[in-house]
């Protein structure tokens, strides 16, 4: 009963999470990034230039809210396990996903420019499942 609840709490804080990234995807696209900063990537790849816009401006800050989340429930949860963080990346993962599905003429250059994102997402990911695999053990 105790891991039903654990993967319930998983979910909620998942879905809210996902609808928190919102709020972080916006503020991140309001970013001004001054156009000389830019300027030397932007003249070898603008899509590079605009990867690495998405990576520093909304990529890092969502994976800092991920974890920031997921910390306050290793407090909370007593063993939260892979199949937990699991539960609490997927519906920020499927939303990102839609977003990216959405952009159908550049699906492709959508997907190029938001996988940091999801590698990023990814590393902390691994990194948590890995620590309590550790404490676990």
């Amino acid at each position: 009963m105790d891991q039903i609840a654990n993967r319930i709490i998983a979910v909620i804080l998942g879905v809210a999470l996902a609808y928190a990234s919102i709020a972080i995807i916006g503020i991140g696209a309001a970013v001004a990034i001054p156009a000389n900063l830019l300027k030397s990537v932007a003249q070898v790849s603008s899509l590079l230039a605009f990867t690495l816009v998405d990576l520093f401006t909304i990529a890092v800050p969502l994976a800092a809210a991920f974890l920031v989340v997921a910390f306050a429930c290793k407090l909370v949860i007593r063993k939260p396990d892979f199949t937990f963080y699991a539960l609490l990346l997927a519906p920020l993962v499927l939303l990102q996903l839609y977003f990216v599905v959405q952009s159908q003429p550049q699906t492709l250059n959508s997907l190029i420019t938001t996988l940091p994102r999801y590698l990023l997402l990814v590393v902390c990911f691994y990194f948590l499942v890995r620590s309590t695999k550790q404490a676990n053990t």
